[in-house]
């Protein structure tokens, strides 16, 4: 049995904006993330590495060789030392599909893979996969002297590759590091994945073992996954170059192979829809879609539309019909994703007693969340914040509920 696609609109991308720092539109549909500002810690590894220097002949003037941070220098000797190498045909142009088959290569790790993943992020445009870029030696040689004369670069590649390291430092090369997957061990960066991230955290913090059980390991370096009702799927164990360029977990591979069965089936379900020689860009760089919580569970879902979609706004008996829809679902252990303007939450508790909802961001960083009319919310250090029925109700656009039956039944 096939998982149907929802109609229910579907999400546009979570994180261009870190993409394109500063220089982003984003397709304003209601399950897409905002545009805006990134995490505060990694606004922090962002800026940290990134010269403060006004750009223009003046800032030339001033600062005509500003030293180069050492994850800089780090990032341009990587690229350095391996370009001829990841130049598959010798061409003196690096390729964003030779970076993709590149990225597939498990021999190429640490700082080598965490450039090469920097260099496909910032060649990759959101739902653009049939634009590409290409880079040369003098294009390196360009970037750095951008970077001395104290200008910025057009796509923050050294961030990226500081990410990168620090997600392959954090990432356990065991399947599932602690025995099953827990939400707080994703975090959300540069890929445009709310989506996914909100449904595979909501059913990991409500029934963890639904997603221990889609896993066996084939092998070694091999993994299946088997989806309810889809035929199995066999991937690969997830490259350094994919941990540092993909969303990873800091409690094992678990949520890089199902990312990567899942680009899988969906380009399989979607074969109309562009894709790279990088499956995992299907994942990562695409609209989303609402289905991945049936595909998972091989349950059904159901949506309610609430008041930031609705003319009416949040009416009385939305909010009591969301009460009613929170109580049963928690009570049965299923599901609940949320979405607001341009991005996906999980919702992980209900507490009908005091009629508070807490809520999950994929950043899972603190910060603070803006509800209708300007209200803020803070987040703590894992991403969670506390809203009442009502709130959740007049702010979100939509909840989706994972249902008892079958897809399809």
């Amino acid at each position: 049995m096939t998982a149907r696609r929802s109609r229910i609109r579907l999400f546009a991308g979570c994180a261009l904006f870190a993409l394109a720092i500063g220089a982003t539109v984003i397709p304003s549909l209601a399950f897409a993330e905002p545009a805006g500002r990134l995490p505060a810690p990694v606004r922090q590894a962002v800026v940290e590495t990134t010269s403060a220097a006004p750009t223009g002949p003046t800032a030339t003037q001033q600062a005509p060789n500003v030293a180069l941070p050492p994850v800089a220098q780090k990032f341009f000797a990587a690229v350095r030392a391996n370009f001829a190498q990841w130049d598959l045909n010798h061409d003196g142009r690096l390729t964003r599909e030779e970076i993709e088959i590149d990225m597939q290569d498990a021999r190429i790790k640490g700082e080598a893979a965490a450039a090469l993943a920097a260099l496909k992020i910032g060649a990759t445009k959101f739902d653009k996969l049939d634009e590409t870029r290409d880079f040369s030696v003098a294009d390196i040689d360009e970037m750095e002297r951008t970077m001395r004369e104290g200008r910025k670069l057009d796509a923050n590649f050294i961030g990226y590759f500081n990410v990168g390291l620090r997600k392959l430092d954090e990432t356990p090369r065991e399947l599932f590091a602690q025995g099953q997957p827990h939400m707080t061990a994703m975090r959300q960066y540069f890929t445009s994945d709310c989506y996914f991230l909100s449904a595979v955290g909501a059913i990991a913090e409500t029934n963890p073992t639904v997603l221990v059980k889609l896993i066996t390991t084939e092998g070694a370096g091999t993994y299946v996954v088997r989806f309810p009702g889809q035929p199995a799927v066999r991937v690969s164990a997830p490259t350094d170059s994919e941990i540092a360029a993909y969303t990873a977990a800091k409690d094992g591979l678990w949520l890089s192979v199902l990312q990567k069965a899942y680009a899988t089936v969906r380009i399989r379900m979607e074969p109309k829809e562009a894709t790279t020689r990088q499956p995992l860009d299907s994942v990562g760089f695409r609209t989303g879609s609402t289905g991945v919580m049936e595909l998972f569970t091989g349950h059904a879902s159901r949506a309610i539309r609430l008041g930031a979609e609705s003319e009416k706004g949040a009416t009385g008996p939305m909010v009591a019909q969301v009460r009613t829809a929170l109580r049963a679902a928690f009570r049965e252990h299923r599901a609940v994703t949320a979405s607001k303007n341009h991005h996906a939450y999980a919702i992980t508790a209900y507490d009908a007693a005091a009629d508070r909802v807490t809520v999950h961001n994929p950043y899972n960083s603190s910060g603070s969340e803006t509800l209708s009319e300007g209200d803020k919310i803070s987040r703590d250090s894992d991403g969670f914040f506390t809203i009442s029925t009502a709130q959740l109700a007049k702010a979100f656009f939509y909840m989706r509920i994972e249902q008892g039956g079958r897809v399809g039944s």
